[in-house]
């Protein structure tokens, strides 16, 4: 991701941004990654569509996914999502 300036929350997909809010929260908890079934619950997306952003993000290079044989796993931000984040969030805090 370039070091550009962050996209407002508002130009984000709301899917993203409420996946990359709960992120930033599990970050700020301690940094250990979440559940997918943990972050379902708290951004209330479905798990197609939390799949399909997580997806996205660790693309982007902003998250990063495990998943294990039976298709469950878990999730955190990378440096460059915490980067993003501290931008974004910073705003609305």
């Amino acid at each position: 991701m370039s070091r550009h300036a962050a996209p407002a929350l508002e130009q984000l997909d709301p899917a993203v941004a409420a996946l990359l809010a709960q992120l930033w929260r599990a970050d700020q908890a301690g940094g250990r990654a979440w559940s997918l079934p943990r972050l379902c619950k708290q951004s209330g997306l479905r798990m197609s569509t939390l799949r399909r952003c997580l997806a996205l993000l660790a693309e982007l290079e902003l998250a990063c996914l495990r998943l294990d044989e039976s298709g469950l796993g878990d999730a955190s931000l990378t440096e460059t999502g915490q980067d993003l984040c501290r931008q974004l969030f910073a705003r609305t805090e």
